[in-house]
Formats: C-alpha cells, sequence, structure tokens
C-alpha cells in the first residue's frame, strides 16, 4: 500500500477537522500551518504492534514481517473504504501527473501498482487502457470494482504485494507508481514494460521529512534530489520527465517537496 507515514497525515487532517468544528475561526491557521506530527488514528480492531526481539533468529524475522503486513493489510482495507476518509481526506481524482502523460497517447495495457481504491486505474479505463490495478488490500480492491462496474468500465484487480508480484517481461505499455515506491522497481520495471512503454512515479522529496513523520524507518516514497533519474536511468530507461516541486501531494492538503518522473523504456 501507499506505506504508513500517510497515516500521520490523515491524522493531522482528522485533528484539524475536529478543531474546525470545535472553533470555526481557528479553520484557517489549523488548516495552512499544521505544527507538529502527530501519533497515527487509531483502526478498529488493530491491536499494538508486534516487538521484534533483540537477536531475533530467521524464524523470529520472518514472523515478524508477516504480523507486519497482515496490520498493514487490515490498515488500508480501513483507511480506504472507510466514508469520513474519502469524503474528508482522500483524493478521488486521477494522478494530474498521470493525466497530463497519458493525454493524446494511446491507450495499451496498464499496471497499477498498489492501486489503493482505484482511482488512477479506473481514469485509465476510461480512457480506454486495459488496466490491472495490484494492492494487498482486498476491500480496497473490492471497493474499486464496484465503483468500475457502476460506471460501466472494464477493470482488473489481483491482491499481492508488489514485492513479491510478478511484473511480467515486455507486458505494459505504461506502469503506473503513484505513492507506491520504486527505489527498488527500476530493474523489474524497465523489464515488464514493453519498448516504447512509460513508467509514471509520483512520491515525496526527502524534504517532506520535515513535515511528515516517517513510520518505522520506512523511507519507500521519500526520494533524495535527483535520486530517481539516475537510479532508473542506469536501470536502461531514457528520462523523459522529472521535477522536485513544492505542490499539493495527493495523500495530503499542504504543500511540500515532490518528486515527479516520466521514463520510458527505448
Amino acid at each position: 500500500m501507499k506505506i504508513n507515514f500517510l497515516l500521520l497525515v490523515i491524522s493531522a487532517l482528522l485533528a484539524a477537522i475536529v478543531l474546525v468544528v470545535a472553533n470555526p475561526a481557528c479553520a484557517q491557521v489549523q488548516l495552512a500551518a499544521p505544527t507538529a506530527k502527530r501519533s497515527l488514528p487509531p483502526i478498529p480492531g488493530l491491536g499494538p504492534a508486534p516487538v521484534l526481539p533483540a537477536n531475533p533468529t530467521p524464524a523470529q524475522k520472518a514472523d515478524y514481517a508477516r504480523q507486519m503486513a497482515e496490520r498493514t493489510r487490515q490498515r488500508w482495507n480501513y483507511l480506504l473504504t472507510d466514508s469520513l476518509m474519502r469524503t474528508k481526506v482522500f483524493n478521488e481524482a486521477p494522478n494530474a501527473l498521470l493525466v497530463e502523460t497519458v493525454q493524446g497517447h494511446p491507450p495499451g495495457t496498464a499496471l497499477d501498482a498498489d492501486m489503493g481504491e482505484g482511482r488512477n486505474a479506473i481514469y485509465l479505463a476510461q480512457q480506454g487502457w486495459q488496466v490491472t490495478g495490484v494492492d494487498i488490500a482486498e476491500k480496497a480492491l473490492a471497493y474499486a470494482q464496484q465503483r468500475a462496474k457502476k460506471l460501466g468500465v472494464p477493470l482488473k484487480t489481483e491482491v499481492h504485494d508488489m514485492a513479491t508480484y510478478d511484473w511480467g517481461t515486455n507486458k505494459w505499455d505504461l506502469i503506473v507508481l503513484s505513492y507506491a515506491g520504486g527505489r527498488d522497481y527500476a530493474g523489474r520495471v524497465f523489464q515488464a514494460l514493453k519498448p516504447g512503454g512509460l513508467v509514471v512515479l509520483e512520491a515525496f522529496h526527502m524534504d517532506a521529512t520535515s513535515r511528515l513523520e516517517v513510520v518505522g524507518g520506512d523511507y519507500r516514497v521519500f526520494f533524495n534530489t535527483n535520486e530517481l533519474p539516475k537510479l532508473y536511468g542506469a536501470a536502461g530507461l531514457k528520462i523523459v520527465r522529472y521535477e522536485e516541486p513544492i505542490g499539493t501531494a495527493d495523500f495530503t492538503k499542504e504543500k511540500l517537496r515532490l518528486v515527479k518522473m516520466v521514463a520510458q523504456k527505448p
């Protein structure tokens, strides 16, 4: 899924919403300038986080990884389908970089990695793309399927972790990595794209960690200056577009430094 640090952003927004209800006069200040990194919002039914023992055995490490993966699945199933999250926090519009990239581009096959509730996948399907969306949160995928059916567009979904997913070889005309990592994916992206295929990647610049707390040292969607073009260029992809702007990220409501990249397989 789109990584645990986003939950901190959600918590900050919910705190702001509560404050506005209590004191509308404070709304502009609190929404425009949050001043602290906040704790994760409570997830119903989610108990305390597992603890990895000191000097763990391979079996203990494997069990810890399994428990953490299960917690991630439960957390995102709740957050991506909860009505309050959907109406107050999450963006249902497709990613702007993706929209700009595919405008006028002939549709083909597309992989939406860690697609969540499907806003990008459904947009692509509406433009005629044959889309496969992959995520570990099966309830979020079910939500996406219901919405796609209501809109009358085909959408294929698969419940899977992208770390172990078979991306295929020369299979996709487009791969979408929208706040879905990418540091470890360059080689797989190159192999999975058809010649001429594109990857669209948007995430946070490392500067954003001054405002967003990184949970558990998970930096998969935070990137250093020029890190992405170096990684994907070294993997054999041509960098078509790369920016590090200050902008509103898809999963926040405040201005942060982002990274945006479009790359193409020769």
